[in-house]
């Protein structure tokens, strides 16, 4: 890719690290640390925002520690509001104090003009969003075809027996998405024990309340929970249950629309009154009508009406009433734990999305108002970064940008509408680092991940079957920035393509609790199980900042920091091993783990190295040695660390050995085939 020749160099000789959650930072100072460079030669200012206007102060030196220098600075917030948006201006002089480069440094990298501002660094002042919920594990549950408090199914008026895997072949004739086959809530309560011993602390139900459909998103009744699940005592009764087992509950919310038979709409004329027949219907300006009394509906799907929220009424019935549907069911007695709103883009005012931030705001402090730690998701069609980066919104989203389309492209070669969409592993790395550029650092951190949900294929099929991968692709799911979600099933492993278990299937609960569906299947509950007893284990991987530090063809890593704990996760998705030199890309490690608080000046030479810049977000290969790094390499081997591996080659004594010989090193590292390779040091 050409770069940009209007500058004077093609490279700097220098490389620069921030992050928001660097250890010994909090919301008042902001660290650089550089390398490659003699200090002296460096002039460095922060540039904040102040009643929308920049703000530049002096970086101030204050020491450095084998080549490393560190560069401080107050942030100087604006008041008015909690984001705190920020960059660095970077001059670099000759030997005689004459500038000769200028840089700009952002969230995506350096730059030869200002970055935008939504490309600029971002953390919130007060952390406003639930504590609970960046430490979880969430399991979805689609409660139909889950578990039913009966020990059977019921398919047609047949009786399902629950104790092997159900085989669609059994059901030619039937449309397993439009018939009721027994699932409630009453099985789900059964089988929390199970979940929590997977290590999940948290269920997200998808939508539960009455409605026609097997599954739920054509709501005909908020207040009541579809009598298919058990009616709203069934809910009570999983509450209480849950709380026994310390657990959190998440409903699924259709704000965006009703279903057509709901009676506010009322196609099919039930009560006489539904706004769509009748223009003098107490609930007409509910929903918005063209000329031709056709009512505005969302998907393109004529059973979905659409609400109007620049009705008082609408407004009143959703979220603002005492009664409203939102605050209803986060008080007592059921008392639930959080909102996953649906199509959470298209809430808006007259058949349209306009005044979709203030609107999905009111209905996430209204939620807040009945509980306070409240956790608001949001299920968007489109990049959903317009609403994460305005306060007082959502507190995160389902992370389809950022996660779940580039790990589906990356280990399936499929995108999420199903084309042949190749990734590799530098496509995924952009991907990433382009989506969460500008997204606090606090918010990253409530983004759900996911493999699976109700409404993609299987990842388990799209791999082809393979174990060795999906145990890989496990170990991205959970120690990957944000929330793990476990969608129902993915604990099933070879089940999943031997008996054809879709998104939407009935799952074998009863084989799964007592682990006899299949090896592999109890093998992947195993798997998962110690995957998020590691992810507890470390506080990295709840609340650390992530930095991918190398990505290529079919291979990348990440880095998590948080305070002394660190983690770094290596990912081979090829049947070849991959070797790459380490050269500095632990340098943000090593720099924000080991520098002292009190490290003295450093007036060595410049390393003579050629470090390339990424320039306008371009991001550019760098080539280095990692000269000057070998103190720090020492203080790395000093570390009492662990090793974990999963997919084709486990975690075994001799493997654990080997890598961290390699790791501190400092020459090479060597991830093996289809396998995710994970160290991480042990709490001192």
């Amino acid at each position: 890719m050409r770069q940009n020749t209007s500058s004077q160099r093609a490279s700097l000789p220098f490389q620069c690290f921030h992050t928001c959650t660097a250890p010994g930072v909090d919301a008042s100072n902001a660290e650089l640390f550089v390398r490659g460079v003699n200090h002296s030669r460096l002039k460095i200012w922060i540039v904040s925002f102040s009643q929308n206007e920049d703000v530049k102060n002096p970086m101030t030196y204050s020491g450095s520690y084998s080549g490393i220098h560190r560069f401080v600075a107050p942030l100087n917030a604006d008041k008015s509001r909690n984001l705190i948006t920020y960059y660095f201006k970077i001059m670099l002089s000759n030997k005689d104090g004459e500038p000769v480069d200028v840089v700009w440094y952002s969230s995506l990298g350096m730059s030869r003009e200002p970055p935008l501002r939504q490309h600029c660094y971002v953390i919130e002042l007060f952390n406003t969003h639930p504590q609970w919920a960046m430490d979880s594990v969430i399991y979805q549950i689609y409660p139909d075809k889950f578990a039913a408090s009966s020990g059977n199914f019921t398919v047609d008026g047949t009786k399902v027996n629950t104790e092997s895997p159900v085989r669609l072949k059994d059901f030619e004739f039937v449309n397993l998405d439009e018939t009721h086959c027994g699932g409630d809530l009453d099985g789900v309560s059964t089988m929390l024990p199970y979940i929590r011993g997977l290590g999940c602390d948290t269920i997200y139900l998808t939508p539960i309340f009455k409605a026609p459909s097997v599954h739920k998103y054509d709501t005909e009744d908020y207040d009541v929970v579809d009598t298919h699940f058990g009616g709203n005592g069934a809910l009570k009764r999983l509450r209480t249950v849950a709380l026994g087992y310390e657990m959190k509950i998440l409903l699924h919310g259709t704000f965006n629309h009703t279903g057509d038979s709901n009676p506010w709409f009322d196609r099919q004329e039930k009560t006489g009154k539904g706004a769509l027949r009748h223009k003098d219907s107490p609930y007409r300006e509910i929903y918005t009508f063209n000329s031709e009394g056709e009512a505005y509906v969302s998907d393109d799907k004529a059973n979905y009406p659409k609400l109007d929220y620049s009705s008082y009424l609408t407004r009143h019935l959703i979220y603002e009433g005492e009664n409203s549907v939102v605050k209803k069911w986060t008080r007592a007695p059921y008392g639930i734990d959080g909102w996953v709103i649906d199509d959470a883009n298209q809430i808006g005012d007259n058949g349209n999305a306009r005044n979709n931030v203030e609107r999905l705001s009111a209905i996430c402090s209204s939620a807040r108002e009945s509980h306070l730690d409240c956790l608001m998701l949001g299920h968007f069609g489109t990049d959903p970064r317009y609403a994460l980066c305005s306060e007082g919104n959502v507190d995160g989203t389902i992370n389809y940008t950022g996660f779940i389309s580039p790990i589906r492209s990356f280990f399936g070669g499929i995108n999420l509408n199903g084309d042949p969409t190749p990734y590799t592993g530098e496509d995924l790395r952009r991907t990433c680092e382009e989506f969460a550029v500008g997204v606090s650092q606090q918010l990253k951190l409530c983004l759900v991940n996911q493999l699976d949900n109700n409404s993609l294929p299987r990842f388990y099929d799209i791999i082809g079957g393979d174990k060795h991968l999906y145990q890989a692709a496990l170990a991205c799911l959970v120690t990957w920035r944000g929330i793990p979600c476990i969608y129902q099933g993915d604990e099933l492993g070879d089940v999943i393509t031997k008996y054809e278990v879709g998104p939407r299937s009935m799952i074998p609960f009863k084989a799964l609790k007592d682990h006899h569906a299949s090896v592999n299947s109890a093998e992947t509950q195993t798997v998962i199980t110690e995957l998020t007893a590691l992810r507890r284990s470390n506080p990295a991987f709840s609340r650390g900042t992530m930095i991918f530090i190398s990505a290529g063809g079919a291979y990348f890593a990440y880095m998590r920091l948080y305070r002394d704990r660190f983690s770094i996760v290596l990912v081979n998705a090829s049947r070849q091993q991959v070797k790459f030199e380490q050269g500095s890309i632990l340098f943000p490690l090593l720099a924000s783990m080991y520098m002292p608080e009190d490290c003295g000046s450093d007036n060595a030479e410049d390393s003579g190295e050629d470090l390339l810049i990424p320039l306008s977000g371009r991001n550019v290969r760098r080539y280095d040695h990692a000269e000057g790094l070998e103190g720090l390499y020492e203080m790395l081997g000093r570390e009492k660390l662990a090793v974990y591996s999963y997919g084709a080659t486990r975690t075994s004594k001799e493997f654990e050995e080997k890598f961290i010989k390699e790791l501190i090193a400092g020459k090479n590292m060597t991830i093996p085939p289809r396998s995710t390779v994970i160290v991480s040091n042990l709490k001192k």
